[in-house]
Order: C-alpha cells, then sequence, then structure tokens
C-alpha cells in the first residue's frame, strides 16, 4: 500500500513540475527566435477620447498565429446602438525593441511598445484605423472573448465544382467558405466574370471567421463566412498590380498539343496558331493549311468559339491535323493558363489541346503543297 501511494506521488509531481496539469501559451517568435514574452491569445483594450460621444473604445486581439483583429467601438450620443469598426491584419514581435508591428491591407501600419507592466503603448499610426492616436496606452483585458465580428477581407476566391475557398492575401492562408451570408453574390459575380477554369481571382469581401464546426453535414477546419460581398477584381494581385498570368486576349497561342500528342512539324511547316482579340471578340488564326477567322463568347469559366470561316485550300500532309484542329475548337468549353501554356479544355475540363505562347503569329503558310485545283 505505501509503494502504491509514494508512486502515486510521483506521478503527480512529475506533472506539476512538467507543467502537464495545464496548457502551455502559445507563442510567437521574432526573426531572431526571441519568443513574444506574453500570454497568447490574448485581448488588449483601452478608452479613447470623444467630445461627441458618450463612449468609445478600442479592443486589440492578438492571436498565437500571427493575426489580429483591432475593432473599435462608438456610441454617440443620443445612440441606442454603438458604431464598429474593424480592421483584420498580422503582427509580428520584434524583440530589439520590444515592439509589436502590425500590417494590414492598402500599407496600413501600427507599431506599440511592450511597457514594463505588460501594457501595449501606441507608437505610431499610419493608414488604416487612425482615430487611434499615438501613446494610447492598452491594457490586457482578461474578460474579453475576443474578436467575433466580421472583419474587412482581401483574398482570391476559386469555386471548383461545389468546393468554394478563400485564400486571404496577408496570411496566405486558404479556408473554405461557408454558403451563407451575401456568399451568394460572391458566386454570382465571379460566374459572370470572364476567366480561366480553375483560376482564382481577387474579391474583397466583409467576412468573419468561424471555428471549427460541422455545417451542412460536411466538417472543416475554420472557415470563413462572407457577410458581405464588396466587389471583385480580375486580373490584379494582392498588391494592386496586374496579375502575373498571361492574358488569353491580345496575345498569339502556338499550337503544341492535340489530345495528348505533341504536333511534329515536318521541315518547312509551319504551326497552326491563333490569335484572340479583346476588342470585339474576334479570333484569326492558322490551321495548317488555311487561314480562318470568327468569334468567342467568355461568362465565367465558360469559353465557345462561334461561327468559324477561312479560306478553302487543300494541302498535302496538313488536311489531318488540320481537321483534328478544327474539331477541337468546336468541343471547346474552357480554358486553363499556367505559365506560359495555354490548355483548352472541354466542359468536364478534359484537356483538348495545348498552345504556347507565341507573341507575334506568323504570317508565312509555307511548308504545305497544295493540291492543284483544290476549293
Amino acid at each position: 500500500m505505501r509503494m502504491r501511494i509514494f508512486a502515486n506521488v510521483v506521478v503527480i509531481l512529475f506533472f506539476l513540475l512538467s507543467g502537464c496539469t495545464g496548457q502551455h501559451p502559445a507563442r510567437v517568435t521574432d526573426e531572431s527566435g526571441v519568443a513574444y514574452p506574453l500570454p497568447l491569445p490574448a485581448v488588449y483594450s483601452a478608452d479613447l477620447p470623444c467630445d461627441e460621444c458618450s463612449n468609445r473604445k478600442v479592443f486589440l486581439t492578438l492571436e498565437p498565429d500571427g493575426r489580429y483583429f483591432l475593432r473599435i467601438s462608438t456610441i454617440k450620443k443620443d445612440a441606442t446602438e454603438d458604431e464598429v469598426k474593424a480592421e483584420f491584419g498580422i503582427w509580428k514581435y520584434v524583440s530589439a525593441g520590444n515592439t509589436i508591428d502590425l500590417t494590414s491591407y492598402a500599407d496600413s501600419r501600427k507599431s506599440l511598445v511592450i511597457t514594463p507592466d505588460k501594457k501595449l503603448r501606441l507608437l505610431s499610426v499610419s493608414g488604416g484605423l487612425s482615430v487611434i492616436k499615438e501613446n494610447t496606452v492598452l491594457q490586457q483585458d482578461p474578460d474579453n472573448p475576443g474578436y467575433s465580428d466580421s472583419v474587412p477581407l482581401l483574398g482570391r476566391y476559386l469555386l471548383v465544382d461545389d468546393t468554394a475557398t478563400f485564400t486571404e492575401c496577408l496570411t496566405g492562408k486558404t479556408f473554405p467558405l461557408i454558403r451563407k451570408g451575401h456568399y451568394g453574390g460572391l458566386e454570382q459575380a465571379y460566374k459572370v466574370t470572364p476567366h480561366g477554369q480553375d483560376e482564382p481571382l481577387l474579391v474583397s469581401i466583409d467576412g468573419r471567421f468561424v471555428a471549427p464546426a460541422d455545417e451542412d453535414g460536411v466538417g472543416y477546419a475554420e472557415a470563413v463566412l462572407p457577410v458581405h460581398f464588396l466587389d471583385i477584381r480580375p486580373g490584379l494581385e494582392c498588391n494592386g498590380e496586374k496579375t502575373s498570368v498571361l492574358s488569353l486576349t491580345d496575345n498569339t497561342w502556338s499550337l503544341v498539343e492535340l489530345l495528348g500528342k505533341p504536333i511534329k512539324l515536318r521541315k518547312g511547316q509551319n504551326r497552326p496558331y491563333l490569335t484572340l482579340s479583346s476588342k470585339g471578340k474576334r479570333v484569326a488564326g492558322f490551321g495548317g493549311c488555311n487561314r480562318f477567322t470568327g468569334t468567342y463568347f467568355m461568362l465565367g469559366d465558360v469559353f465557345l468559339f462561334n461561327k468559324r470561316i477561312g479560306t478553302r485550300m487543300a494541302c498535302v500532309d496538313c488536311m489531318d491535323l488540320e481537321f483534328t484542329y478544327y474539331k477541337i475548337l468546336s468541343a471547346t468549353d474552357g480554358y486553363h493558363i499556367e505559365g506560359n501554356i495555354l490548355e483548352f479544355r472541354d466542359r468536364d475540363r478534359n484537356v483538348l489541346a495545348k498552345f504556347e505562347h507565341a507573341g507575334a503569329a506568323d504570317e508565312n503558310m509555307g511548308g504545305c503543297r497544295f493540291v492543284p485545283g483544290g476549293d
């Protein structure tokens, strides 16, 4: 009996000394490996001066994964509801100055220093919610559960079949999207904005991060609920610059593969190509023997060729290639661009043909021997 009691005491002491009876607070380290000195997650708050308000307060939530949520709640005089402004971003700890740097969209930045009494004092503000003034002191607010309202978010939205995802710009993390709130407006905008198959588009939303749960019978990790859809920005990267993805239109594409087989050209034979113009949605190209022109239709990720006309010459050694090429154009339902390669796909996303970005069209048609009397 004494041995059993002794063993139990040893086990209890082991857990107490090793800290296994409670959870260790999460830590964020800076570039030199020094850990943020205070427990995480944490909420800090402060009262803000406001002459026209009965109350104004700021809340800063620091998450252990490097995200932050900033919330300013204002109750104006004679108002029944508070006015809320919010900001989302990423934060990092800098041990050299014992500071915290906050970065949000549009180059919004804030810097705070950790005081000896474990409070945060605002050093500088640039952009974003600038109603917070320098030297504002925020103290830990352990009774506050943290941020749960919606925040402005910028990211790349992608819809493949019935799976919708949102890759947030600042963190680079991809989240499932919950199909509630204003999700319908977001999906509709994506479906009518021309883009390639499996191509994400930059969107702006007011969204709320939702903790792990089960939505409509499908389990997911943390997800994003689009409370309001704001706008869609095709052709742009997160930093506002033009996307590096080559444009389908106003470029020339040379055929390199048909139905999974590389195009083999005989000596002197010119490669089939096509050029799609954004003006008038016109297409012009070369099939291996004949030139052709026509128009195309784009809506969302649907891409179709309309009626096509061309010359009607007969050539030796070229007609089989041209016939298959034209047949593929008629079966095309969408496209995808990866690097300098353009894929034409059918409605089931099967690759029908591959093209390589060529820059400028080859105006010569040599390489095929014309059949005398061909019409």
